[in-house]
């Protein structure tokens, strides 16, 4: 971490919480209103040094899902029938989820990079991906896979465009490739899904 950020650092706990922090109903409302807070106090004494505003955001949200799953693991006692309340999961916001999905919809044909995603929903990689894991319950990468299968059997459907190019518009590196990848998720081989589910009866690929 650079200079300015670590000096920030230390005097950001100095700082007195506002009364939108402190008079939040709860602690899901005050955690996010601590994190907007934290992104106002970062951007105005760091707004010429963007580096350095990525360094505390990024520490800043690890330290506010830290505090979060302290509270979640001091609130998990059993209760009168003994039974203990299943823990919840932090995940991504709503608007980020849609946003990351929107991002893998619209490169599905390129590479996708986890900092990239991570980009999209404006938080660290790091935390991203665990994020990503809670919210849809597998890694990024097994959720991509996952899309671009599917976007292989519309093209299969819909189309007669050849296997080769339903590969690379689909984002695997070759017709090889696909064809392994899409009979381990679709549990058939794609010339086959192609025969079974072809609209209008369409020429298959010979």
């Amino acid at each position: 971490m650079d200079l300015a950020a670590s000096e920030t650092l230390r005097f950001l706990p100095a700082l007195a919480a506002p009364a939108s922090v402190v008079q939040a109903r709860d602690d899901d409302d005050r955690l996010a209103a601590a994190a907007d807070w934290l992104l106002r106090v970062a951007n105005d004494m760091l707004a010429p040094d963007r580096q350095s505003v990525e360094h505390c955001l990024s520490l800043a949200l690890a330290r506010l899902q830290r505090t979060g799953d302290e509270h979640r693991q001091a609130s998990d006692t059993p209760d009168e029938g003994g039974q203990k309340a299943e823990p919840s999961k932090a995940g991504l916001a709503a608007w980020q989820a849609r946003r990351v999905v929107a991002y893998i919809d619209d490169h599905l044909a390129s590479s996708i990079r986890n900092r990239d995603l991570a980009a999209a929903a404006k938080l660290s990689c790091g935390y991203f991906c665990q994020a990503f894991k809670d919210s849809f319950g597998c890694p990024p990468h097994a959720y991509i896979v996952r899309r671009r299968v599917e976007r292989a059997k519309e093209l299969l459907e819909s189309t007669t465009t050849p296997l080769s190019q339903i590969a690379l518009d689909c984002g695997f590196s070759d017709q090889s490739h696909f064809s392994r990848i899409f009979r381990r998720v679709a549990g058939e081989a794609p010339r086959l899904w192609r025969h079974k589910h072809l609209i209008d009866g369409g020429a298959e690929e010979a």
